[in-house]
């Protein structure tokens, strides 16, 4: 983007950037909580994020981004209450997500998917989840020892026919005038 279109927003935050505390001390760190208290953040899917100073309607972004669905936070866990209608404004102080609408329906697919065989969404994952038994090593080497070493079929010769077929063409004379 042009540095000429630079909205007050970003002079702003350009200008909390040059703060004389070093980066990662608390008074950096309270301006940029004190922006995101201020600012509307949508985040695309590219991982690019705009940042808006009031509160904008859900159609505006909408229209702007055919085939994509504005969602909260929330969307990965509740497909069904996070996606935001036309009708909705975005708040300051909250982030949304700009996704693609097949990626919100296979979340609400995925969520049923899970309400009928019982589980429950997870909120931490150990490594015991992960861990494989001993056992379950052994028969893998087991396995492996077993596999048969691939080998190509065999090819049949291919015989090509000799045709008795000639082109013949036959000559035409021309007539000079």
């Amino acid at each position: 983007m042009c540095s000429c279109f630079r909205s007050k927003l970003d002079i702003g935050i350009a200008a909390a950037g040059k703060s004389d505390a070093p980066p990662g001390s608390p008074s950096s760190l309270s301006i940029s909580a004190r922006l995101r208290d201020v600012v509307v953040r949508v985040v695309h899917a590219g991982g690019r994020i705009e940042m808006y100073e009031a509160a904008v309607p859900a159609a505006r972004l909408i229209h702007r981004n055919p085939g994509m669905c504005i969602a909260t936070p929330d969307v990965f866990r509740h497909p069904d209450e996070a996606v935001l209608s036309p009708d909705d404004v975005l708040l300051p102080g909250n982030k949304y997500f700009v996704i693609r609408c097949t990626t919100v329906e296979k979340l609400r697919r995925r969520q049923s998917q899970k309400t009928l065989t019982g589980d429950e969404l997870e909120d931490s994952v150990s490594s015991k989840d992960f861990a494989v038994a001993k056992d379950g090593w052994s028969k893998l080497k087991k396995h492996m020892k077993e596999k048969k070493k691939f080998v190509p079929p065999i090819q049949r010769p291919r015989i090509w026919k000799e045709s008795d077929w000639e082109p013949s063409l036959t000559s035409i004379k021309e007539l000079s005038l």
